[in-house]
């Protein structure tokens, strides 16, 4: 009796698998046929542009796609001359070897999609072939080198990389880029009287930032007291030190114009090699203070790369940002990916929203529960794309271009901009770079070792 029980049970759990596997083909084959019309209708589409009469004037710039728009007008604005006078060689160099870091009157922070785009599924994908395959190379010397260290996870801040994989710029420098937005986003939350309009724009200062911190080739690695001056156009002054060695943590800080907020944190950051990617994290808050006693703070993403190795290279941001504003008892949730399937549904499904896009609330904190929260204003959008809030429009980074911080003329003596192995690099002498580079990392050793020794902490 009890066989014949378990053949029964066999039986059914084998029908209901063969019905489970009938939906799905039946899923994936209307998914087909959406595919299939779409193409159909683009096809009709471009033959119906194509018999338009060619007199008629064609704008290109408002026809294709706003990123490629993006990258057009950079372009055309990178091949102009300079207008500043006073920028000192090394300066010079570094935005004629990096033409889409030009300044103009209209465009003032060029930096966006020369070399990148966004990727199909979502995120930024590297878009210069060139610079993939050199990277690429250096990559996989540093895997036969030292493989088993790296792929076992090891921490790669610990890892000496080859210089090829550099930019001439330290990580200060690009520390500095993330808070392009704040002469116009921390102004607007700086006159806003309703608290919950300041925290919107906040989050925006905040999230619209997050892709300039984005970029192909690894900034040197800040020296123990490194430091990086600089400044906007509002008044708004820029300071960042290396504050620890191992693990590396990094200091900012920025004091808003006639001491209207002052915006400082700290960052301890780390990075491991998995196979074919590199995920990153940032340990440490982010902490905003106005002039009125409102205080605001939140965390930063986890960063996820993919293709290092082999196939596409494309970065994103990933897990969950936390705002609190405890001055006025409001909190928001920022989801990256909110759409995310996990592996074993993604063989499956396809995903209906890009990797990239973000979705959040603003709520009030008090009642710890969920069911209890008071929702004021929901958030969507993406932080590659744009930002709206109740379906009103924030920002968008075809018309909210950034500002690029301007370097301190008189610097410190611990400023990156003074780096020996960073301004040969420059100079595209790759040779003294790594011999600079190594010579400075032996002697950080040396000294971090003669601290660990002699150390006079009982």
């Amino acid at each position: 009796m009890s066989s014949v029980y378990f053949r029964k049970r066999n039986n059914k759990t084998t029908r209901k698998l063969k019905k489970q596997k009938i939906k799905n083909e039946k899923k994936k084959q209307k998914i087909k046929n959406e595919k299939k019309q779409e193409k159909t209708k683009n096809k009709k589409i471009k033959t119906k542009n194509k018999n338009k009469k060619k007199h008629k004037h064609k704008k290109t710039l408002e026809t294709t796609n706003s990123r490629e728009n993006m990258r057009i007008k950079i372009s055309a604005f990178s091949s102009e001359s300079d207008q500043e006078t006073d920028l000192d060689e090394t300066q010079e160099l570094f935005y004629t070897r990096f033409p889409y870091l030009r300044k103009d009157t209209d465009f003032k922070y060029l930096r966006k999609f020369l070399q990148e785009r966004l990727y199909k599924s979502g995120g930024v994908q590297l878009l210069n072939s060139e610079e993939a395959k050199n990277q690429r190379v250096y990559c996989w010397e540093l895997v036969k080198s030292i493989g088993k260290e790296i792929l076992d996870g090891k921490e790669l801040t610990r890892i000496s990389m080859p210089i090829g994989l550099f930019e001439p710029r330290s990580f200060l420098e690009r520390l500095a880029d993330s808070f392009a937005y704040a002469p116009v986003y921390l102004e607007r939350a700086y006159g806003s009287i309703n608290p919950i309009e300041r925290l919107k724009n906040v989050i925006v200062f905040a999230l619209a930032g997050l892709h300039l911190s984005l970029t192909n080739s690894k900034p040197f690695n800040p020296v123990l007291g490194e430091t990086y001056q600089s400044s906007f156009s509002n008044g708004t002054k820029i300071f960042c030190e290396q504050t620890a060695h191992h693990p590396p943590s990094s200091n900012f800080e920025l004091i808003g114009p006639k001491d209207k907020y002052h915006f400082f944190g700290n960052g301890i950051w780390s990075a491991s090699f998995r196979g074919n990617k590199i995920n990153c994290s940032q340990e440490g808050k982010c902490q905003l203070n106005f002039k009125d006693g409102t205080i605001i703070s939140w965390n930063n993403p986890l960063v996820h790369i993919s293709g290092v190795l082999w196939g596409d290279r494309v970065t994103n941001f990933t897990g969950k940002m936390l705002f609190k504003d405890q001055t006025n008892d409001l909190e928001a949730q920022i989801i990256f990916d909110p759409a995310s399937l996990g592996f074993v549904k993604s063989i499956f499904f396809s995903q209906k929203l890009p990797t990239h896009s973000i979705s959040g609330t603003i709520y009030k904190s008090s009642p710890k529960k969920k069911k209890n929260r008071k929702i004021f204003s929901k958030i969507e959008g993406s932080w590659i794309e744009s930002i709206s809030f109740d379906g009103d429009p924030y920002w968008d980074i075809d018309e909210n271009l950034p500002e690029r911080p301007i370097p301190e003329k008189n610097p410190l003596p611990s400023d990156s901009t003074l780096r020996k192995d960073r301004n040969a690099l420059l100079k595209n002498d790759l040779q003294s770079a790594g011999e600079m580079k190594i010579m400075i990392e032996e002697k950080q050793r040396y000294n971090y070792r003669l601290r660990e020794t002699r150390s006079f902490r009982k």
